[in-house]
């Protein structure tokens, strides 16, 4: 019994080694077990899907100065982020990237990038960031998501706690006594799954300050942006129950990162 509890352990164990790979900007160990090019294939069908909606029922605001604004930021974000691959002996993931910027006519304060280098602002986000510096922020963080293999990452990370799951399963059938219940392992993954979406997090607002700081917008602008969205107000809880770090960790980091980050910005 002892011996099949052990061989299901070493499985699992062989699984996420094989399945490692390195984060590009700091290093950090990522599980990989699907590609970057598979979720691009995947979003980039889905995005086409929405925007053609949303272009079907009047809702994008491309044709509008804030949507020109949207796009011409994106192109100086966009030329960064090749430079910055390109420099960083990355330029096969170049080739992944076709690049589409649209803005959507929306309340909601935010914005997203896909795979595949598509990338879609909400309006109810312009008045909150105000500035051309802090709207190519939230868009090098985006895209930072996409060049730091997140969305791949995101889906290995939930992929590995379904295993998991099963492999707990396995191990009480072969024990008959579980271990702990399947409410708690399934909290205890949960917690886990979203302390790896702070970290990504944290990672994608410093590629936000290289690439913006690249395509010469002023880094400390970043900060300003964060300030103003904490300003907005509203209950945070608690960040370990998040799957986003609390703004004000998120201004300190960028504070702390700043230095770093001045080494890429020419005006």
């Amino acid at each position: 019994m002892k011996k099949i509890k052990n061989i299901i352990l070493m499985l699992f164990v062989s699984l996420i080694l094989i399945s490692c790979s390195t984060a590009p900007l700091t290093g950090r160990r990522q599980l990989k077990m699907v590609s970057d090019e598979a979720v691009a294939q995947s979003s980039i069908a889905q995005y086409n899907q929405m925007i053609a909606e949303l272009r079907q029922n009047k809702l994008l605001a491309n044709n509008t100065a804030d949507g020109q604004r949207i796009n011409q930021i994106g192109r100086r974000i966009s030329r960064a982020v090749e430079q910055y691959l390109t420099a960083n002996g990355m330029q096969d993931k170049i080739k992944n990237l076709q690049w589409e910027f649209n803005l959507i006519k929306s309340k909601d304060i935010n914005a997203f990038a896909l795979p595949g280098g598509k990338i879609a602002f909400y309006t109810g986000i312009l008045p909150v960031l105000k500035t051309d510096a802090a709207i190519a922020f939230v868009m090098g963080h985006e895209i930072g998501h996409v060049i730091g293999g997140h969305h791949a990452e995101s889906a290995s990370n939930q992929n590995l706690a379904g295993f998991l799951m099963i492999g707990k399963k396995l191990i009480d059938a072969v024990t008959g006594v579980p271990v702990i219940s399947d409410d708690l392992a399934q909290q205890g993954l949960s917690l886990g799954l979203l302390k790896f979406n702070r970290t990504q997090e944290y990672e994608a607002d410093k590629y936000g300050m290289i690439f913006m700081a690249m395509a010469g917008y002023n880094p400390q602008e970043a900060i300003a942006a964060q300030q103003r969205m904490m300003d907005l107000g509203g209950s945070q809880q608690a960040e370990i129950l998040s799957s986003h770090p609390s703004t004000q960790n998120r201004i300190e980091e960028l504070k702390r990162f700043l230095p770093e980050a001045m080494k890429y910005y020419k005006k």
